[in-house]
């Protein structure tokens, strides 16, 4: 008989909560969201006019705001039509490109299929009614969920996937949006389109922003969530022209900060504030660096711990910066690319905590502290700048408001992350001990007038950001590295080069490595014939493949799945 599995790792599938937010159940969105003066406006911009690119690194609140502002329109009839889609699986497509020479005309259909979907739902939560969208394409049928999988797995398009391709274009969903509107009671539209940066695949990106750009009309507003770092507009999308950047990312230096994150886990995570004491708590605030799912990351790692010790509080915030520096780190794994500035960056972002340390250890009066480090903005470079933005994308950099000072020199100003400066001890004043109170008292001292000041040449060596540049891909033959991105012909072994996918790197994973996964689960799945995460992808049914495995049933299968797919979509996002 298959059972369920039941092991000591097993308690993190029976735990309901859920941080990520585009996992969230609705009435959690809708009745335990803690606003603040920040997030009413941003709220605002989402189902307003226009264009918004909403801004921010991993985390800091995106998928939770667009939720929020569509359920919010659901049941308002003085707002918009609201339609929520998220592109998260936009990277899926990229194989297509292989096999397909119409892969930019399918990826428009993939758009377009995701947008009608999701307004069809919009619609039939207004109105209770469904919407023939077969007949406003003038087909006879048209199965949207069906076309979006058959893409999303890279299967063959039968007949009726073909024909609701060739139906589907900008002017037909134009159309239908405001035919949809109209029924609905509403006076215009608004798009929230989540996890629209499409950053490891620049080629989509543009054909997405030219889409953008037609789709975009009076009565229709689209609203995108990019990130700092790896979005490139390209040459026929500006952005600041087309419409305007909205931070979703909160200062944890602000004056309503903590009382915000205090309210986040009142209302999303009450049993995480169980035994801990005020000054822990205010610790953790602090390390999750404006980034509610850091924070209720961090309260989920200490809970349990009776004491809670010193000690304890140490390890989870260091645990916390080394998944930051993490995650930083794969965007030069995602990305070939970025390999030099990711480097580049993690040298700048220590030399930078390290700095402050050091500031602080020898200038500490009691009476003010310093948390900001400022680069002279005319000794930037676009390769400098898009390092910096790596950085925030990551969130290790909160980017402040740039200064004069004397001589006309504007300095750029950038808040390190806090778990960073914790864990390397930026608010201990040498001393050996490194309390709670003592870590929260310092950093809720007043700033210092003027940031810390590097140059270049300080953090970065002698060549400064001169050294910095963008990698080329290596040979797959011998890894020796191009010369130029023009070559096509290896110049050490002669083979032919090709470009390698980013679709299918993220595929090649170890199944076994996936992070959430137990330890009895890696060891079964070691033992399977699914090898890679492209393994599993690649199955019409891995659900019923995982229940041939030993002691795997049909619940245990499908949280298996979800971590799987979870992770695959972090990555590939």
């Amino acid at each position: 008989m298959i059972t369920d599995a039941k092991d000591d790792e097993a308690y993190a599938f029976d735990d309901d909560f859920e941080e990520r937010a585009d996992h969230v159940e609705e009435e959690v969105i809708r009745d335990g969201t803690a606003t603040s003066d920040h997030f009413d406006d941003v709220v605002r911009d989402l189902v307003g006019r226009g264009l918004v690119l909403l801004v921010g690194p991993r985390g800091c609140g995106k998928t939770h705001l667009m939720r929020y502002a569509w359920l919010g329109a659901i049941g308002d009839a003085t707002k918009p039509f609201c339609v929520y889609t998220t592109l998260n699986r936009y990277l899926s497509l990229e194989p297509l490109s292989t096999s397909r020479r119409d892969v930019n005309a399918l990826f428009h259909s993939w758009i377009l299929a995701r947008i009608l979907e999701a307004a069809a739902e919009a619609f039939h939560r207004i109105s209770g009614e469904s919407f023939d969208l077969a007949g406003s394409l003038d087909l006879e049928f048209a199965d949207m969920k069906k076309l979006l999988t058959t893409l999303e797995r890279n299967f063959e398009l039968d007949a009726q996937d073909e024909s609701l391709h060739r139906a589907l274009s900008i002017d037909a969903v134009q159309n239908i949006l405001r035919d949809m509107a109209a029924r609905a009671g509403r006076k215009r539209i608004v798009l929230l389109l989540d996890d629209a940066a499409l950053t490891l695949s620049p080629a989509f990106l543009t054909e997405f922003l030219d889409l953008l750009r037609v789709i975009k009309a009076t009565d229709i507003s689209p609203k995108c969530s990019v990130y700092p770092g790896t979005t490139v507009y390209g040459s026929r999308f500006h952005a600041d022209h087309e419409g305007r950047f909205v931070s979703a990312w909160v200062s944890a230096y602000g004056a309503n900060y903590r009382a915000m994150m205090q309210t986040i886990a009142e209302r999303r995570y009450p049993e995480g504030l169980q035994g801990i004491s005020a000054d822990a708590n205010a610790l953790l605030q602090y390390a999750a660096f404006g980034v509610p799912r850091a924070y209720l990351t961090l309260l989920r790692s200490v809970r349990g711990d009776k004491t809670l010790t010193q000690s304890a509080l140490t390890r989870a915030v260091r645990a916390h910066h080394d998944n930051r520096i993490s995650e930083f780190r794969s965007l030069g794994d995602k990305v070939v690319e970025l390999r030099t500035l990711v480097r580049a960056g993690e040298t700048f972002f220590d030399k930078a905590v390290e700095g402050l340390r050091d500031w602080n250890d020898k200038n500490a009066d009691g009476s003010t502290k310093q948390a900001i480090i400022g680069i002279q903005d005319d000794e930037l470079n676009p390769l400098s700048e898009r390092m910096l933005d790596l950085l925030t994308e990551a969130g290790l950099l909160y980017p402040t408001t740039d200064v004069s000072h004397g001589k006309g020199r504007r300095y750029r100003r950038f808040e390190p992350h806090l778990a960073s400066l914790i864990a390397e001890r930026a608010f201990s004043a040498s001393n050996r001990g490194n309390s709670a109170s003592q870590v929260v008292e310092f950093i809720e001292r007043p700033a210092h007038k003027h940031p810390l000041r590097r140059s270049p040449k300080t953090i970065l060596g002698r060549d400064g950001f001169a050294g910095l540049k963008l990698d080329l891909p290596a040979c797959q033959n011998c890894q020796t590295p191009r010369e130029n991105e023009r070559q096509r012909f290896c110049h050490n072994c002669g083979n032919r080069l090709v470009e390698e996918l980013t679709y299918n790197r993220i595929m090649s994973l170890d199944i076994a490595g996936v992070p959430s996964l137990s330890t009895f689960q890696k060891s079964t799945l070691r033992s399977s014939s699914l090898k890679t995460v492209g393994d599993l992808r690649a199955l019409r049914d891995p659900g019923t493949e995982l229940r041939k495995l030993p002691r795997i049933g049909p619940s245990y299968s499908n949280k298996i799945l979800d971590r799987i797919e979870a992770y695959v979509d972090e990555m590939i996002s």
